[in-house]
């Protein structure tokens, strides 16, 4: 923190905090939650029987706890802090300048998870010995432990596409592990020294941009490494266990067809099995995992698993990845980048992952592997709304009158502005109890299916953010002259905006268009416009260099488009499936997904 300046960033810009940095919290933190079927009477004093190791925790601010310490006018809390409850941006500290949040899954049979996607993968297995003259990049032996040895090579084999948008995808172990290491394993010897520095501004420099982690040198230099994968088959065993959580147990009905009785009061005779052909006509190309279901396939079929006990046999979400132009949901998330060659996960997407074509119908890159989501799971859909990637889709929750963190994301638009809704819906307050959950299934799923309905919504600054970006020599006169360079965003500026902006391409190029303008044309040949708008606002700056902020905003739209990974900013739009049913087909689809 520096105490001159009236605006502090991060206590990491000065000596407070010194190596060896111990980072990290426990995998239990996202996934450990309030069990479905056994919730608290209490939520604030729950017993050891209303906790679920595997339900993905709902309630949890996880980009407060991230950005804990931070000061709320800086740019960190501003872009990453206003998460809703249950999801977390994964990519906030391997930043890969895309607001990236995702909610957590829970982790329900996963034993049927679909498994028959097939990537060329370069990774590293296990084998007996190395050959003579092998050296450590290509085959390494744990010292003092026989037949304790890693080959790395490209092989064909099948996967589980795991993450939002699939890009965990060289097998279910080596996703488990990473987890590890993204929230601070082996953080000193192989993760930090990765990581983009966002206020490093000289591309010759340390931090300018991401590197990849090696996995190799991690299990060389790194003996936590080595105990974690020693024990993954433990923790993906106990994974394993999981199991739906059905509504008719949490109503503590005797059978399904109980439950069935119940909701066909509610929404009308034969409403379940009405809902049943909706889905299997609407519903099922995406989410069922069965081959070719249609409306004579059983969604509730049980065959036995592993070791004999009963399991749901559909996964109910085929995990095939389509094209974010086709889901329509905000596809910031979709556009991740951080498996991409060069970058931070390299090592943990498949090479078939980076071949896969671009989306054409989206303006932003979408090459090396983005551009999708995964069909997820709907099992125990009943129990964990609000819905998509970023829990958008529904009422917002929040924790009661005393919840300093909720602000309303609720606007109205004008001339392509975001106004804050002077009178917003008021948020549902956290309720895990069964019926609590029901509730707001239903509310989401009319949020869902009717999409005209959806009062927009964009995560603002609620304070004027300034960013100091150190000092800059500035061109006057023919003389080097020190500039205090600090950004200004107002407040009610969309945190992704900021979140998804390339800041340092921007930088870089207004830099170009005062020294090497020609290698400006160069770069944008296809669009001079581009290129001629940059010089202009290089001119400006020259006079001011505060003026940058300002000035890339008279650009215009479609300046901001090319430094921006992501120029999507209304959080539940898309998804309109099922929008065209009557009010009467939409409430049997709810009645019957209730059921899964």
């Amino acid at each position: 923190m520096r105490p001159e300046s009236p605006y502090p960033d991060s206590r990491m810009l000065d000596a407070s905090i010194e190596p060896p940095f111990l980072i990290g919290i426990s995998c239990g933190s996202c996934h450990i939650a309030f069990d479905p079927l056994k919730p608290p009477r209490d939520p604030r004093h729950p017993a050891h029987d209303n906790i679920s190791g595997t339900v993905g925790n709902q309630y949890s601010r996880f980009s407060q706890i991230l950005a804990s310490g931070m000061k709320r006018h800086g740019l960190e809390w501003q872009v990453f802090g206003h998460a809703r409850p249950g999801i977390v941006d994964t990519s906030a500290l391997p930043n890969d300048q895309i607001n990236n949040s995702g909610s957590i899954n829970a982790l329900i049979n996963l034993e049927q998870r679909p498994k028959e996607f097939e990537h060329e993968i370069v990774k590293w297995r296990k084998i007996k010995e190395c050959p003579l003259g092998a050296d450590g990049r290509s085959c390494w032996c744990e010292p003092g432990k026989d037949g304790k040895c890693w080959a790395r090579a490209i092989k064909k084999e099948p996967v589980n596409q795991i993450l939002k948008g699939g890009e965990d995808s060289i097998g279910a172990l080596e996703a488990i592990q990473r987890v590890y290491f993204n929230i601070g394993s082996c953080s000193e010897e192989a993760w930090v020294n990765h990581l983009m520095d966002a206020r490093q501004l000289d591309p010759t420099q340390r931090g300018y941009g991401q590197t990849s982690f090696d996995i190799g040198q991690a299990r060389r230099d790194c003996s936590q490494f080595r105990a974690i994968e020693d024990r993954l088959q433990d923790v993906m065993n106990f994974l394993l266990t999981a199991r739906p959580s059905d509504l008719y147990e949490a109503r503590g009905l005797k059978t399904p067809l109980d439950l069935v009785e119940r909701l066909e009061q509610e929404f009308g005779k034969d409403a379940v099995g009405r809902g049943k052909l909706l889905f299997a006509q609407n519903c099922a190309r995406c989410h069922s995992s069965q081959n070719n279901p249609s409306q004579v396939t059983d969604f509730h079929r049980v065959k036995k698993d592993r070791k004999g006990q009963d399991i749901r046999e559909d996964w109910m979400g085929s995990d095939e990845m389509v094209p974010v132009s086709e889901v329509a949901t905000n596809r910031s998330r979709a556009l991740h980048s951080n498996h991409m060659k060069g970058h931070i996960w390299e090592e943990y997407g498949s090479e078939t992952l980076r071949s896969k074509a671009a989306d054409a119908n989206i303006q932003e890159p979408s090459d090396g592997g983005r551009g999708y989501y995964r069909s997820i799971s709907l099992l125990s859909v009943w129990a964990h709304a609000p819905f998509m990637h970023d829990n958008a889709i529904g009422p917002e929750i929040y924790g009661g009158a005393d919840d300093v963190f909720y602000t309303s994301p609720y606007v109205q638009i004008h001339n392509g502005s975001f106004v804050p809704m002077p009178t917003p819906p008021s948020p549902w307050e956290f309720d895990p109890s069964v019926e609590g959950r029901y509730k707001l299934f239903k509310a989401s799923m009319y949020d869902l299916l009717n999409p005209e309905h959806r009062i927009p919504k964009v995560s603002g600054f609620e304070n004027e953010v300034r960013l100091y970006l150190g000092p800059t020599m500035w061109l006057e006169n023919d003389k080097q002259v020190p500039i205090d360079l600090t950004l200004i965003f107002p407040k009610g500026t969309p945190s992704a905006k900021i979140g998804n902006f390339r800041h340092k391409s921007y930088l870089h190029d207004l830099w170009s268009a005062t020294h090497h303008p020609d290698a400006l044309d160069a770069k944008y040949q296809a669009h001079p416009e581009v290129a001629e708008t940059i010089k202009r606002i290089a001119e400006k700056m020259s006079h001011d260099p505060k003026t940058a902020v300002a000035a890339f905003q008279q650009g215009g739209h479609e300046l901001s488009n090319v430094y921006s990974n992501s120029t999507a900013i209304v959080e539940n739009e898309g998804h309109r499936f099922g929008e065209d049913l009557s009010p009467a087909d939409k409430d049997a689809l709810i009645a019957f997904l209730a059921t899964l």
